[in-house]
């Protein structure tokens, strides 16, 4: 038997006392159900998957623009990748095209 307790090993963790989902601010990324959005015509649509399942690992995004599918990625992951890092690959390779894309479309002052 030993008479070591809990808080000997553990600290409590210091920083958000709450989720950082609890502190939206305007201009932040939104979460919300984008479907009011697609048929918009000022807006680019980029819908993004990462998913594992017993046949592999898969990332892929594909872009809309004025309802029309304008392009799209996807790629198979090592098979000891995590979903996670699937969703992840997928949200990078969709950062860097449209980085790419918003180079060439849009005026230089605008980015």
């Amino acid at each position: 038997m030993t008479d070591t307790q809990p808080h000997d090993l553990e600290m409590k963790a210091t920083g958000w006392s709450t989720h950082p989902s609890e502190h939206h601010k305007p201009n932040q990324i939104s979460f919300e159900d984008g479907e009011a959005y697609i048929a918009r015509k000022d807006i680019i649509n980029i819908f993004t998957d990462g998913s594992k399942t017993e046949h592999g690992v898969g990332a892929a995004f594909c872009i809309l623009t004025n309802d029309i599918w304008a392009y799209q990625w996807s790629a198979k992951l090592n098979d000891n990748n995590t979903v996670f890092q699937a969703k992840l690959t997928t949200l990078h390779e969709a950062v860097i095209y449209t980085h790419l894309i918003c180079q060439t479309t849009i005026p230089p002052k605008y980015t």
